[in-house]
């Protein structure tokens, strides 16, 4: 597991007070709302006072862009709608397409195929719209960046109409019109929507009515995708999924309503979290396998038995899972083989014929097990592709843009990018995106997990929590509260569904309260009955058995009383030489342990006979006798150079067992040593 950097935000308590006193806050609201910059009665009662939509013409072209579609609308010319087939794309998409439906418009829609075409127009996809009689193309969620294929459509006659909200170059594409709050004349504060916003913005222009009254028609499209694309959940967007959570409890959109049912959620109360792990990665699953067709067709309202198309679609998120699951178990096994892997900045690993539509959830998990930017390519021939994904502070499109010589072609942002790269140029890459990250980032970043607050285990009860539904809607910009619990003692760890997560009792203050670790095995988890950890945890309430309960999930784990800022830095020291980078002799002392460090590891780890832990927690047990992670590490790695121990990866960390009878060795004839002292 990484070590993860807890950044506990600076909360003003006399404002939180104030807060709570004039506003009739609970104090444990109030201090949330004080963490996040929200102290002042004015900031924080217009938060909790929500938005309201703003006037859709204020965004810049909009007025072209009804114009030329109320003309072709009057001239009965037939109008394509061009989507996306991720989430934002598909939910974007089936609105637009549905509106101009119900103008009577002669609409079409196309999404081109992820496999062969890609993100975004390309001008194979416009000569056949072109053909099948089009004259108007409308985009929805892509376009902006699509110069070249934007003079294609207007060479062959097409006229296109741009929607997006991904940030444009610095020439606009030569379109009838081009709305997108990213523009740099743009002034209408709308730059936090996601594509299906901006798609729904046309629709209220368009409309020309009251916006409320189509968004109680399509909010519940807008909040799933809104979600989905996870943009922030202020101002108009909050407003948005605040309205369209309620619509989507009870949705008139029988496909909507479909895959709710075979997701098991119809009686549940829907959140954005439930949304997001639910209903998000199925929709987005059917544009994985090049189905976004079916999921357009259920949303739309064209399904003859939406259960059953819902269904389909279900078992695609099945698939998903399953290729999935596989990539990852051959990516551990190689790690596990091979633990260099894991020695550089950057993690680059590939495999042949890896779907590519699911490499990028690959990275995701890579980059959330290890703490490290991670790209995961499929070889295909001569060709790879593939997704990259990255922690807070790196970025990751920097990186790759930095070794374009290799690439044949890449885009994204900070967080995300995709890329193709010639096989043959893979190492080439690798050397090259890792030097760039040692010269950019000699101390690499940490992955960061913001706290709120710290809050007494005595308050984790419904009528403690229960105020926090308050702040809903909860998601990107408006996250649920992380509070920390400091000084428990774990009592008891019981695994739960199918050993895949853990169910964990804790103490402390007197009161006795459980947690769930999802995503955690007992065979990965580094902590014993016993020991006095800090905790960080969100917690909500919901309904049992007609009971409400306080539902507490744990973020991560620390040992209480650890200095894990200093475990980090020395566990960035031993990756560098790990590396074999050049490190100053003073640095190269400082980390040596010396001979009575090392024969405390063996004493300690004969003791044990066999043991299986994380570094920290190592570290932790013998802090007293060795003054860094970084010399404990080393010390291990002498030990089992020198065959007095034996060292391989586990689930929780390193398994660990002393050589019965070993050779009498002299620990100076190290190369380990030898090496740092050289």
């Amino acid at each position: 597991m990484p070590i993860k950097h807890w950044s506990f935000k600076r909360t003003d308590e006399a404002a939180a007070a104030c807060l709570a006193e004039k506003l009739k806050l609970p104090l444990l609201v109030a201090r949330v709302l004080a963490a996040r910059g929200y102290d002042t009665i004015e900031k924080a009662s217009a938060f909790l006072s929500g938005s309201r939509l703003t006037d859709p013409m204020l965004l810049k072209d909009m007025d072209k862009a009804v114009v030329r579609i109320r003309q072709a609308a009057e001239n009965g010319e037939r109008v394509a709608v061009y989507g996306d087939y991720d989430c934002d794309g598909i939910m974007s998409t089936v609105l637009l397409y549905s509106y101009l439906e119900s103008m009577g418009v002669d609409v079409c829609y196309y999404i081109p195929d992820r496999d062969r075409e890609g993100y975004g127009m390309n001008k194979n996809a416009l000569k056949q719209i072109h053909d099948y009689g089009v004259s108007l193309v409308v985009t929805v969620d892509n376009g902006v960046t699509a110069l070249e294929e934007v003079d294609y459509a207007v060479s062959i006659g097409l006229d296109v109409v741009v929607t997006d909200h991904h940030k444009p170059r610095d020439v606009l594409p030569r379109a009838v019109a081009v709305v997108d709050p990213h523009r740099l004349d743009d002034e209408s504060g709308c730059e936090y929507l996601a594509g299906v916003g901006v798609a729904f913005k046309l629709a209220c222009a368009l409309e020309g009515a009251d916006d409320e009254m189509m968004l109680d028609q399509y909010g519940d499209l807008v909040t799933v995708a809104t979600i989905a694309d996870i943009v922030p959940l202020s101002g108009e967007n909050r407003f948005i999924v605040q309205r369209g959570l309620a619509l989507l409890q009870n949705t008139g959109n029988e496909g909507l309503a479909a895959l709710i049912r075979v997701c098991g959620m119809s009686d549940k109360a829907l959140s954005c979290e439930n949304i997001a792990y639910g209903i998000v990665p199925r929709i987005n699953s059917a544009g994985r396998f090049d189905q976004a067709d079916q999921a357009i067709e259920l949303f739309a309202g064209g399904a003859d038995e939406p259960d059953t198309l819902a269904g389909g679609i279900n078992a695609l998120n099945e698939k998903r899972r399953e290729i999935e699951d596989r990539i990852v178990a051959q990516i551990m096994e190689r790690i596990n083989a091979d633990e260099q892997l894991l020695r550089h900045r950057v993690i680059v690993i590939c495999g042949e014929d890896w779907h590519h539509g699911i490499v990028g959830i690959v990275a995701s998990r890579m980059v959330e097990r290890f703490g490290k930017p991670c790209i995961v390519l499929s070889i295909e021939g001569e060709t790879s592709r593939g997704s990259g994904r990255s922690v807070e502070g790196f970025s990751i499109i920097d990186a790759i843009n930095a070794c374009s010589e290799h690439l044949t072609r890449y885009g994204g942002h900070n967080q995300a990018a995709g890329l193709t790269v010639r096989t043959d140029k893979i190492p080439d890459f690798i050397d090259a995106i890792n030097r760039w990250a040692e010269m950019h980032h000699p101390q690499m970043p940490q992955q960061t997990l913001r706290i709120d607050c710290t809050v007494s285990p005595r308050s984790l009860t419904v009528e403690g929590i229960q105020p926090l539904s308050m702040l809903e809607p909860f998601g990107s910009g408006n996250e649920s509260p992380v509070f920390v619990v400091e000084n428990c003692t774990l009592q008891g760890i019981y695994p739960i569904g199918e050993g895949k997560h853990l169910r964990l009792r804790f103490s402390g203050e007197g009161t006795v309260f459980y947690a769930v670790y999802f995503g955690m095995t007992q065979q990965s988890f580094p902590y014993a009955p016993g020991d006095t950890v800090d905790l960080a945890v969100t917690a909500d309430v919901g309904e049992w058995n007609g009971e409400l309960r306080v539902s507490v999930k744990v973020r991560d784990i620390h040992l209480s009383g650890v200095d894990y800022d200093q475990i980090h830095h020395s566990e960035q020291l031993y990756q560098q030489i790990a590396r074999r980078e050049t490190l100053e002799k003073p640095v190269r002392v400082q980390v040596c342990p010396n001979r009575d460090e090392i024969a405390v590891v063996y004493r300690y780890l004969r003791s044990k006979g066999e043991l299986e832990a994380s570094d920290e927690l190592l570290y932790a047990r013998l802090c007293k006798s060795i003054s860094s992670l970084c010399k404990l590490k080393i010390a291990l790695d002498v030990l089992d150079e020198m065959r007095l121990i034996t060292c391989r990866p586990s689930g929780c960390g390193k398994s660990l067992s002393v050589v019965r009878n070993p050779e009498k060795v002299d620990i100076s004839s190290s190369k380990i040593l030898r090496a740092l002292q050289a």
